[in-house]
Formats: structure tokens, C-alpha cells, sequence
């Protein structure tokens, strides 16, 4: 899963997730054109935590 998060002008995020790397490329591209620069684009790393609490 590859994550896309773009600054919009409010100064909040736009957050978009891809199954494929090549739309989430594309989407960068997208954005960068259209003018915005604060583009990060993350790969999503699964992990298994187990939490154990004891009173």
C-alpha cells in the first residue's frame, strides 16, 4: 500500500492510498503540475503489535 499526502491551501493534508506504485506516481505527478510542492508519497509498512496489560 502506497500512501499519498499533498499540503492543500487550508494548511491540512489530502491522504490518498494506492495498491500500485504507478498511480501513486501518477497522482504526484498530478499534483505537482497543478502547483503543489508539499507531496510525500510513503510506502505502508504492516506490522502485528500484541499488547498485554495487567492490573
Amino acid at each position: 500500500m502506497y500512501i499519498v499526502n499533498a499540503k492543500n491551501s487550508s494548511g491540512g493534508f489530502i491522504m490518498n492510498k494506492f495498491e500500485h506504485l504507478d498511480e501513486a506516481k501518477e497522482l504526484v505527478k498530478k499534483l505537482y503540475e497543478e502547483g503543489h510542492r508539499d507531496v510525500f508519497l510513503s510506502q505502508e509498512i504492516p506490522m502485528k503489535v500484541k499488547v498485554t496489560i495487567e492490573f
